[in-house]
């Protein structure tokens, strides 16, 4: 399966699928000055050109829009800080923040320094870790009710969930745009009879279905 039908069924439950030398090429623009399309509300400037690129990574551009150019990053803040509890909203900004210090943001190396390939070996250390890591990181971080509860959980799980929201929200974004909804995905406005027995190969040609 080529990586343009991988987006086609890409689901919630997906890992992250790490940039092949291609991909990495393609997405040099982390190497230069980033300019935000968007102003965000919640993070600061950096966090959001951060999250900007994280997003870009998951779901790149490639013979098919990619979440950025569908304003997803937009999306995801906006969704944080408007529709979440005000307590999930605290804690993804400080797991920004956690995000940021991990990646060795500072005065000395600005988000625009931070190359391509430490993006992608950040999300690889934690959306491709382990099955039973990842399960060790969600186990601490079902300790976590409230912002302050952060501070008795090791800050690798706090980074973990806050890519792994990211994710799942980047690709319920992407799903959820007009663009790929109707261009991409099975799209079928009015639906018709109901065929059960019948392989998704054969009435879809192996996409999902436009949410």
């Amino acid at each position: 399966m080529n990586r343009r039908e991988a987006l086609k069924n890409i689901g919630i439950s997906a890992g992250y699928i790490a940039a092949t030398p291609t991909l990495l090429s393609i997405l040099q623009s982390c190497t230069s000055e980033i300019k935000l399309s968007w102003i965000p509300e919640l993070l600061s400037e950096d966090e959001a050109k951060v999250l900007d690129q994280i997003v870009d990574l998951i779901i790149p551009e490639t013979d098919i829009p990619g979440a950025k150019s569908l304003n997803v990053p937009m999306f995801i803040e906006k969704y944080i800080n408007t529709v979440a509890k005000e307590e999930e909203g605290l804690m993804f900004k400080n797991a920004a923040g956690l995000v940021m210090n991990e990646l060795g943001v500072s005065e000395e190396k600005p988000v625009k320094k931070i190359l391509i390939e430490e993006y992608d070996a950040f999300l690889t250390k934690y959306l491709r870790s382990s099955k039973e890591q990842q399960e060790a990181y969600w186990k601490e971080m079902g300790e976590v009710e409230n912002p302050e509860d952060l501070e008795k959980v090791s800050k690798e799980a706090v980074v973990f969930q806050y890519l792994s929201t990211v994710r799942d929200l980047s690709i319920w974004g992407f799903k959820a745009s007009e663009e790929i909804g109707e261009n991409v995905l099975a799209y079928l406005p009015v639906p018709g009879e109901q065929i059960g027995c019948e392989s998704l190969e054969k009435l879809t040609q192996g996409r999902d279905w436009s949410l």
